[in-house]
């Protein structure tokens, strides 16, 4: 009998301590989450390379991952492929 309380006392004692080292794993995160900027178009750098807006992308979800490439399509060319005969 005495094996088997220490059996479960060890068990809620490896239970505590396993959620002790959860929290500090997600207090830690916290902390490096909150110290670290948030990037959004406000606070782009000048000079820096954009990458095509959302309304450009909105029909390639492929291409907003970057999966594909973006195909810029001129409306010169988009009326003459439209115009060509089949």
């Amino acid at each position: 009998m005495a094996r088997s309380n220490a059996s479960a006392l060890q068990r809620i004692q490896v239970g505590v301590l396993g959620l002790l080292a959860v929290l500090l794993f997600v207090y830690i995160a916290n902390l490096i989450l909150e110290r670290v900027p948030s990037r959004n178009a406000s606070t782009a750098v000048e000079g820096a390379p954009a990458v095509g807006g959302p309304a450009k992308l909105k029909d390639e979800p492929l291409a907003e991952l970057g999966v594909t490439p973006v195909v810029e399509e001129n409306p010169e060319t988009a009326k003459a492929a439209q115009s060509a005969p089949r």
